[in-house]
């Protein structure tokens, strides 16, 4: 598990950076709030290096891949006072299922996937740029016919920056990039019909990467609307497990591409 230590320090970094970016006058002064609302689709891909000499035999427990497609909804809210902004979001999926099939083993998973995030900005270059950081946590859950559950997670502190352009007066076109220092933890509990002793229950070293496009809108003076396009890298590396002698995988990846429509309202 992970240390008390690594979270305190990682919650220290994130309240010391929120007293640099925001100054005292914020709480004595009128701050504006936009609640906003999402629905989108993800394509969510999950993959796992064969686990080398881990079978009875001293064969490799085979490579595990998983891709299915998630309907997503979600909710945020931002404060803005002048050119500092506090944002908080949540997103949930559906349980959509897919199968695992290698190595004379078969069975029908279903999962699902949930995030959220706080993030701390600032506006720059006239307005049409922004720098933060945050915090992040996700989660993606599965289990099997066979009584197979696995839960990969992810959390930790992250840093990006975002650029736009004004179209025509029409909306807001802009750029988003982001980099994750993540710790990672992932949990399979395999079916009895696994050889035993094929459970993993890892801490890791995480990096996510995360990238994305959007267009936005006015429907009205106080009423918006957003149409974005988000790809999301997580890699777990460096895995480190006690509770086995097996041989654990070289490399886990989740990759999530997103596309998703939002709907602001301005306060």
């Amino acid at each position: 598990m992970k240390t008390y230590d690594t979270q305190l320090s990682k919650l220290t970094l994130i309240i010391i950076t929120t007293l640099i970016l925001i100054p005292k006058s914020i709480y004595a002064e009128d701050v504006s709030f936009i609640p906003r609302a999402w629905v989108g689709v993800a394509d969510y891909e999950y993959k796992q290096d064969a686990r080398k000499g881990a079978m009875p035999d001293g064969s490799d427990f085979p490579e595990v891949k998983f891709n299915v497609t998630f309907l997503m909804t979600g909710l945020g809210l931002t404060s803005i006072y002048d050119r500092y902004y506090i944002d908080l979001s949540y997103q949930d999926s559906s349980d959509e299922s897919d199968s695992f099939s290698s190595g004379g083993f078969y069975e029908k998973f279903h999962g699902s996937r949930r995030d959220y995030s706080t993030t701390l900005g600032m506006k720059v270059l006239d307005n049409r740029g922004n720098i933060y950081i945050g915090y992040k946590n996700g989660k993606t859950s599965g289990r099997g016919s066979l009584g197979t559950h696995l839960t990969f997670k992810e959390d930790g502190p992250f840093i990006g920056a975002s650029y736009g352009w004004l179209i025509a007066d029409k909306g807001f076109l802009s750029i988003n990039a982001a980099y994750a220092d993540l710790d990672g933890h992932l949990k399979e509990e395999p079916g009895t019909s696994y050889p035993a002793g094929l459970g993993m229950d890892a801490d890791s070293t995480t990096t996510g990467l995360s990238y994305g496009i959007s267009w936005t809108g006015m429907i009205l003076p106080t009423l918006g609307y957003s149409i974005g396009f988000d790809a999301n890298n997580y890699k777990f590396d460096d895995l480190k497990d006690n509770s086995t002698d097996l041989a654990l995988p070289d490399k886990i990846e989740e990759t999530l591409y997103t596309g998703k429509l939002s709907i602001f309202y301005r306060f």
